[in-house]
């Protein structure tokens, strides 16, 4: 057996010895070519970047664009453009999406050929890196083709486009100094925001009128209220269930104290066969169908305006909140509007006031939240206080009370009548700012 052994291990020995010797041949034979090929992976490696682009321009179609109003967008949210998209796709415009947000594949507008700009650079981008996208793309085949920027989140993003000289839509969704929270960053992005304002070819406005009022109050700007219609989703009101959903409350101890509020309310109403489930646990992942499944929404909101909430509004769901009352208290005692301010969003702790002066003196500061006048007036202009058809509770007990004695169906139809008109309207300010940008782009005056 162990001669056996010796003599296998030296055969192996010569068959491994033979298998090295060709390969080095080989080597030596195809050395030329090899070295060609790791030199090609190595190029390609390194310049994947420019070579993807280029391929991307050679293959790119430019006909749609040519002959069409064209929009650029690089956002960190992808429901507006997705909304401006709804609205605007059947005039014929056209788009390039470059998202920056997260959510990008739920779209599919991932910033794939985007250069020099990128989701980490891109919120808080430097002078340099502004004058680095300029001269890139001032002679590219694709910012030729575009006669307007779209800037909703972050509004500052088009401090990136001014060298551009074309037309800007800047539309605020949230607090508008997002990304420029020092104080010299806030007051150069007013600055900004004036010349934008101040140039005809431009529009500025914002989602809700909240938002518009907050940029009124820091910069005098007087900008419109152009709503979102949202009519991405494709849904509307169909209650088959009996449940109604509970929106998530995002300021986590005050959620385990309106459930305990409404376990004690529901002792009160044992004799009615009231259901409320919180959206999240009926629906890890849900569709927009789903919702309007559903009687009604209720709301102990976070923020002031969301898409969601824009998104259920019009799919005619009907929505409960609490009343403007109601939620000053909660906000001053608890905190629970938790998205209004960023100071709370970044840092979670409430502000006395805002890094840098309003220029409305007669206003309270909106990011004061120790003060209970200014969290009443500024609450005051929450989408839910501003449309009609909401249903208002004063406690849970009156929660329970409206979900038993409320027609939510003759409700869901006054919504309908209500988004159909400002569907109208939404519409025609679009068209109307679409000319603008036609009277101003070069390439519709030859």
């Amino acid at each position: 057996n162990s001669s056996l052994s010796l003599m296998f291990y030296g055969v192996k020995n010569i068959i491994s010895h033979r298998k090295l010797r060709r390969f080095q041949k080989y080597i030596r034979q195809h050395c030329i070519l090899i070295l060609s090929v790791l030199t090609i992976l190595i190029f390609i490696i390194i310049f994947r970047e420019e070579i993807t682009y280029h391929f991307y321009i050679c293959t790119l179609d430019v006909q749609p664009y040519q002959n069409a109003i064209t929009l650029w967008s690089s956002d960190y949210h992808i429901s507006p453009i997705q909304d401006l998209k709804a609205i605007l796709g059947p005039l014929g415009v056209q788009f390039f999406d470059k998202s920056l947000s997260y959510s990008c594949q739920r779209t599919r507008t991932c910033s794939s050929h985007l250069r020099v700009l990128t989701r980490t650079n891109g919120m808080n981008f430097s002078d340099q890196l502004a004058s680095e996208f300029y001269e890139f793309y001032k002679n590219q085949t694709e910012m030729n083709l575009v006669d307007a920027f779209v800037c909703f989140h972050p509004v500052s993003m088009c401090e990136l486009y001014m060298q551009f000289n074309r037309s800007m839509i800047v539309i605020s969704s949230t607090r508008y100094e997002l990304s420029r929270f020092q104080p010299d960053q806030w007051m150069k992005l007013n600055e900004n925001l004036k010349k934008i304002a101040q140039d005809p070819k431009n529009f500025v406005a914002a989602n809700n009128l909240y938002d518009a009022e907050y940029i009124r109050y820091f910069t005098g700007i007087k900008v419109s209220v152009l709503p979102s219609l949202c009519g991405y989703t494709n849904a509307d009101y169909n209650p088959k269930r009996t449940q109604f959903l509970l929106a998530p409350i995002h300021a986590l101890y005050f959620d385990d104290l309106f459930k305990k509020l409404l376990k004690t309310s529901f002792k009160r109403y044992q004799d009615h066969k009231i259901k409320i489930v919180p959206i999240r646990n009926l629906y890890p992942n849900y569709k927009y169908s789903d919702l309007t499944n559903h009687p009604a929404i209720i709301h102990v909101p976070y923020q002031v305006s969301i898409m969601s909430l824009f998104e259920q509004y019009r799919m005619n769901i009907p929505l409960v909140f609490p009343s403007l009352h109601l939620l000053t208290k909660w906000h001053y005692e608890y905190g629970v509007v938790a998205e209004k301010t960023w100071e709370q969003v970044l840092n979670e702790r409430r502000s006395k006031s805002s890094r840098i002066n309003g220029v409305l003196t007669d206003v309270p500061d909106p990011n004061n939240d120790y003060d209970r006048s200014a969290i009443r007036y500024w609450l005051n202009f929450s989408d839910f206080y501003q449309w009609p058809h909401i249903t208002y509770y004063e406690s849970t007990d009156d929660l329970i009370a409206k979900l038993i004695s409320t027609d939510f169906r003759m409700i869901s139809k006054q919504m309908k009548e209500y988004n159909r008109q400002v569907g109208e309207s939404v519409v025609n300010k679009w068209k109307e700012i679409l000319n603008n940008i036609k009277q101003y782009s070069k390439k519709f005056q030859y």
